[in-house]
């Protein structure tokens, strides 16, 4: 066997292990951390340091084509990530803040031949936004965001079998510099002097990688995602608790390979997000969410999310 056929073999191979597990690919999230979901841009107090820990859970079982649930439980993907935000407000208008994440993976298969697992883990792609108040008044609020996302997470993690390297999307980040922007808009004292309107929309601009030695040029699709929700403060005796709910709306362009558009990715996703936080002191928050599908529309033949949670805790520095 010649080296032209060794060569062309070994290039059929990665691209059928690359098909087949981006058949199933997560679809709620492209490689690497969810920072759609970590975005929330908010205004704080000068001379502080917003320091926010947070762990993300997401489960997807379920395989559906289109709008349509498929009867199919033989593939589960896990996504579990750890996200570290820190916030400065440099004036009372300006405000820099950067979000460093950390990602685990796992992708099996379930068959009566035993169950293949693929597996990644690093650090994920670092953002860094910088928030402008645009306006800012006793009813209304308005902030703007922009900033890059960097290659910082891992790109070459390999299968531990077959020491091929694993597909995109279950890489720990994309490889490429992205561009983030968000607005978001408050309406505060809605019926009551505690309820508000919380409007957010962002959207990611992805550039093209190279894979493979420059052998493979691949493109993650841009994402836009809308947020729009009520958030309430109640008083149960010295604790204050934040309560919430949101629609969020997720829709993803296909990824690109070499220029083409590549099967079984993009779509449109919605949910319906509850969410709450305890002030356990003026500098302590601990919050939480859960979202819930309740719609699903992939392109091609994708696993969805069943259920995602996440848990943190919001600390308070002064600075001055």
């Amino acid at each position: 066997m010649n080296v032209n056929t060794i060569t062309t073999l070994s290039l059929l191979l990665i691209s059928l292990i690359i098909v087949q597990n981006k058949s199933f690919s997560q679809a709620c999230c492209t490689g690497g951390a969810p920072l759609s979901s970590s975005l929330g841009i908010k205004s704080y107090s000068e001379n502080t340091l917003i320091v926010d820990f947070s762990y993300d859970y997401n489960k997807m079982d379920k395989l559906y084509a289109g709008s349509s649930k498929l009867d199919d439980a033989n593939r589960e993907r896990i996504t579990r990530s750890t996200l570290l935000r820190l916030s400065y407000p440099i004036t009372n208008k300006w405000t820099v803040t950067s979000i460093l994440p950390y990602v685990w993976q796992e992708q099996t298969v379930f068959s009566n031949f035993g169950n293949t697992t693929q597996s990644a883990s690093g650090i994920g792609d670092i953002v860094l936004l910088g928030q402008y108040t645009l306006h800012q008044s006793k009813k209304h609020q308005v902030l703007i965001a922009a900033g890059p996302k960097f290659p910082t997470g891992t790109v070459y993690k390999r299968d531990n079998e077959f020491d091929i390297l694993l597909p995109p999307d279950l890489q720990a980040g994309t490889g490429s510099w992205d561009g983030i922007g968000a607005i978001s808009y408050s309406y505060y004292g809605l019926l009551r002097p505690t309820l508000s309107l919380y409007s957010l929309l962002s959207y990611r601009y992805s550039f093209e990688v190279g894979r493979y030695d420059g052998g493979q040029k691949y493109r993650f699709g841009n994402e836009m995602v809308l947020n729009v929700g009520l958030s309430d403060s109640f008083l149960i005796g010295n604790t204050i608790l934040n309560g919430g709910i949101q629609y969020k709306l997720r829709h993803t362009q296909k990824d690109e390979n070499n220029g083409s558009d590549f099967p079984n990715t993009g779509g449109t996703w919605m949910y319906l997000v509850p969410n709450l936080e305890i002030q356990v002191s003026p500098k302590v928050k601990l919050h939480s969410k859960f979202e819930i599908p309740i719609r699903n529309n992939v392109e091609g033949t994708q696993l969805v999310t069943s259920y995602r949670a996440n848990i943190g805790i919001n600390y308070v520095i002064n600075v001055k």
